[in-house]
Formats: C-alpha cells, sequence, structure tokens
C-alpha cells in the first residue's frame, strides 16, 4: 500500500487517481524539458513560452499549474508590461469527466412513459388523418364541378376552343354556300 501511495506522489502532490498520476508525471517531465529549455535571461522569450503554454492548456494538473504560477511571478517581478502576461486557466478534468458520468447515468436511469407519449401522438394522427380527408374531398369536388360546368377551365379549354373554330368554321362554309348560290341565281338572270 505504501508502495502504491508513493507511486501517486508526484513533484510533493498526493493524486488519489492512477489517471491523474500519470497525467502529472507527464506534465513534471514536460517541466523539466521546458526548464532545461527556457533562457531566464530573455524575458521576451520566457512570456512567449508562457502565454503559449496557457493558451494551449498544456497543463492540468497541480504540478503542471505550479509551474506556471512560478513563471508568473517571475515575469510579474521582471516584466514592464504586465498585461501582456495572461492568466492561468484552471480545469479539472477528472471532476468533469465523473459529473458527465454521473449525468449520464442518471438519464439512463430515468424510467419514460411510452404510453402518455403515444396517446398524445395518436390523438394528433387522428386530427391529422381527419383534416386530410377532409380536404381530399374537398379536391374531389372542385374537381368534379370544373368537370361539369360550361365555362372555360384549365382542364377543358382546347375542347371548347376547338368547337369554338369548328362552329365558325362551318358558319362560314354555310355563308359562302349562301354567297355562291346568290352570285348564281344573280348571273343566270343576267344572261
Amino acid at each position: 500500500m505504501e508502495k502504491q501511495q508513493k507511486e501517486m506522489i508526484i513533484n510533493g502532490f498526493l493524486f488519489e487517481n492512477a489517471k491523474e498520476a500519470y497525467q502529472a508525471k507527464r506534465e513534471a517531465e514536460g517541466v523539466k524539458f521546458v526548464r532545461q529549455k527556457i533562457d531566464r535571461e530573455d524575458p521576451e522569450a520566457v512570456l512567449k513560452i508562457y502565454n503559449k503554454m496557457v493558451l494551449e492548456n498544456l497543463f492540468e494538473t497541480s504540478v503542471g499549474h505550479t509551474y506556471l504560477k512560478e513563471l508568473q511571478e517571475y515575469l510579474t517581478t521582471i516584466y514592464v508590461d504586465k498585461e501582456q502576461i495572461l492568466p492561468i486557466r484552471v480545469r479539472h478534468p477528472l471532476v468533469e469527466e465523473s459529473v458527465r458520468e454521473r449525468v449520464r447515468g442518471k438519464a439512463k436511469a430515468k424510467p419514460r412513459k411510452p404510453k402518455e407519449i403515444n396517446k398524445d401522438y395518436k390523438q394528433k394522427y387522428h386530427m391529422a388523418a381527419f383534416f386530410c380527408g377532409i380536404l381530399a374531398v374537398c379536391v374531389v369536388a372542385m374537381f368534379l364541378i370544373s368537370g361539369t360546368s360550361d365555362h372555360v377551365t384549365i382542364l377543358n379549354y382546347e375542347t371548347k376552343l376547338i368547337d369554338k373554330y369548328a362552329l365558325w368554321e362551318q358558319e362560314l362554309s354555310e355563308r359562302e354556300k349562301a354567297v355562291a348560290i346568290k352570285e348564281e341565281a344573280l348571273r343566270g338572270g343576267e344572261d
């Protein structure tokens, strides 16, 4: 037990969760790497590296946040423009994950009432079917009325137009015949 507890102590922080301890160990290695590479004599470079680490949320555990706080304090003591030093964003991913799991568990545990929901949909279905039936009857009635009426509609305009021209042509031929007969009678009287 003592050995397991030692493994979960990283840089003086005791982690209750193996996943978080692993993340802290990785962050401790990252801090060690950055400490070796950073040039503390160049405040501009330190500020750029610090702001980049803060913007990318590079650290999530207390180990990383402690290092960021150390850099922040260093920058505030030597750096002139304090407005360029970004505040440290603190997130708790394991807490957020456990809350998400609890919410998922509660959502799964809630029983649904399908009978009440189905009744509501059943009633809506019957109302919609009733109104669809009424609309269908209205459409059929409209077609019957337009089909049996004598007025020209979009359904029978071609037939009515052809009949009208045929009637004119017939009347014109009858008149031409009558005129031809009268002309013959007049010519016959002149001879």
